[in-house]
């Protein structure tokens, strides 16, 4: 991406975001500041502020981060996007918050993408082809369990091994779950996929490039399988496989678009380290 002023000035891509929000022409996806992660795990509330009006909530809810923006003045909805804000809460103390533009990203029209408050240009050209190299990776190996609605990522995969017994929880350092094969599975959603992929390529780098690391893993499988299952510490994964937990289909065209060439550039460097990718949708 390269930032797009000029040609376009912020001004002139806020009219156009303010005039299409909510349409199919604008992509959205919620992402977690890097001020917000360390205490995300112990909020409980989100107080979402855009406009005048306050709202509590259990989650960061899309849908209600744009219900609000959509009450506001048609040409002062950017704006109030802008200067709203979402506080993170644990009980009744606040633990943090940032902006809202923090929290979204958008891309509009494929050609624009507005990432933490700023606006890029995006390649056209590099997206149409980041979509045709990772439409190959959509499948369903290995064989995972149905997710359940309400299950998180953290307890879709430690229930796993329960449902299918060839399935063994790691605890997240190097993958979410370990295959009989030697698959390591990463256990995400369509919208924490980016940072599922990034987390996916330093484990199995560090894997092929640190005895360290494959003698920590080594540690960690024995340990996981109360001694029952062992890997030596030459051990690569034979593959990633990215279980993205969803209540509705997820064809490829469906993820974030800023996603597309993060997993693309992903399945490039994987392949040069002997590791093959896959991407299993999981629906209830």
């Amino acid at each position: 991406m390269s930032r797009c002023e000029p040609p376009l000035p912020r001004a002139v891509l806020d009219a156009r975001l303010d005039a299409a929000i909510g349409d199919d022409a604008v992509t959205w996806q919620i992402v977690v500041p890097p001020a917000c992660r360390a205490a995300l795990p112990r909020a409980d509330r989100f107080r979402v502020k855009i406009g005048s009006v306050s709202g509590n909530r259990d989650s960061v809810d899309l849908s209600y981060v744009l219900q609000r923006v959509l009450l506001q003045r048609e040409g002062e909805r950017v704006a109030a996007l802008r200067s709203g804000t979402i506080r993170m809460y644990a009980g009744s103390k606040d633990i943090g918050g940032a902006r809202v533009p923090a929290w979204l990203q958008a891309v509009v029209d494929d050609r624009w993408a507005l990432v933490d408050g700023d606006w890029s240009a995006l390649d056209p050209a590099a997206m149409a082809a980041a979509l045709d190299e990772i439409r190959p990776l959509f499948g369903t190996r290995p064989d995972l369990p149905a997710w359940r609605p309400g299950d998180s990522p953290a307890a879709y995969a430690a229930n796993a091994g329960n449902l299918r017994p060839g399935l063994l929880p790691l605890g997240g350092e190097f993958g979410d779950l370990l295959t009989e094969t030697g698959d390591l599975v990463h256990v995400t959603t369509v919208a924490d996929l980016g940072s599922a992929v990034r987390r996916a390529v330093e484990s199995a780098r560090s894997l092929a490039t640190s005895r360290e690391a494959r003698a920590r893993f080594a540690g960690r499988v024995e340990s996981a399988s109360l001694g029952r299952r062992r890997v030596g510490t030459r051990f690569r994964p034979r593959s990633v496989v990215f279980a993205l937990l969803t209540a509705t289909p997820v064809p490829p065209e469906r993820l974030f678009p800023l996603v597309r060439p993060v997993l693309a550039a992903a399945v490039r460097e994987l392949a040069e380290l002997g590791v093959d990718v896959a991407i299993s949708v999981q629906r209830p």
